[in-house]
């Protein structure tokens, strides 16, 4: 038995709010062992981080639905029309003077267009068609990383998020753009790429992910939309 599985043992005897504080204390592990985006390559630390990830991923009792790299879906799905594009870019610009921070990006609860979204029925049919039992949480929110060095060290998200989608409103940048960022266990970091409309679906609360930080003249928006598996 590996060192993970025993740990994940050891979560299988917790309470929930244990079993959060030990996923949380986990991701913060994973996330302290990485070093301008890339895991660390050998030795004890490349132990540490790989052992880190991969019991991250077997504390879920969804587990067996979330994939190697937790993404179930990734594209610009018919729905996402240019004009809804643009109603939520416009929705986007019109919170931005709200946006709180929080940690390295500021964030705003998103607004009647995006919680719209969030609970239609065709959003609700391209995850039927990608994973199981789902239900909106409610949360939409728009996130901005647009100062220099914001970003999202590597992480995992609360249960708000279990599943996240992740649609890309904007992207502006001069020279190599930052990536949402995926580490696998026992594999490759993974970059991804997102266009204006674009979305990614993303097992969130069992893979741990990244937003690379701004470059000089780079901004990044997007709208977060969060899901719970129902067990």
């Amino acid at each position: 038995m590996s060192l993970s599985d025993k740990l994940a043992l050891l979560a299988d005897t917790m309470s929930d709010a244990e079993r959060a504080n030990y996923k949380f204390l986990l991701g913060m592990a994973a996330g302290g062992l990485v070093r301008d985006g890339r895991p660390p390559q050998r030795g004890l630390e490349s132990l540490s981080f790989s052992t880190a990830v991969e019991s991250i991923t077997k504390l879920q009792p969804h587990r067996a639905r979330v994939p190697p790299n937790g993404i179930v879906y990734r594209g610009r799905p018919s729905f996402v029309t240019d004009e809804l594009l643009a109603d939520l870019q416009a929705e986007s610009t019109s919170l931005r003077p709200k946006a709180v921070r929080f940690d390295d990006h500021f964030v705003s609860s998103g607004g009647t267009i995006a919680r719209g979204v969030a609970y239609s029925t065709d959003l609700d049919a391209v995850l039927r068609d990608h994973t199981d039992h789902l239900a909106p949480t409610g949360r939409a929110n728009y996130l901005y990383y647009d100062s220099v060095g914001l970003g999202i060290d590597p992480h995992i998200d609360n249960e708000m998020f279990s599943l996240n989608v992740i649609m890309m409103l904007e992207h502006c940048f001069s020279g190599n753009p930052s990536a949402l960022v995926v580490y696998p266990p026992r594999a490759p970091e993974q970059r991804i790429y997102l266009q204006p409309g674009e979305l990614v679906v993303l097992y969130a609360d069992s893979t741990t992910h990244a937003r690379e930080r701004m470059a000089p003249r780079e901004i990044v928006r997007i709208v977060a939309f969060g899901f719970q598996p129902i067990r």
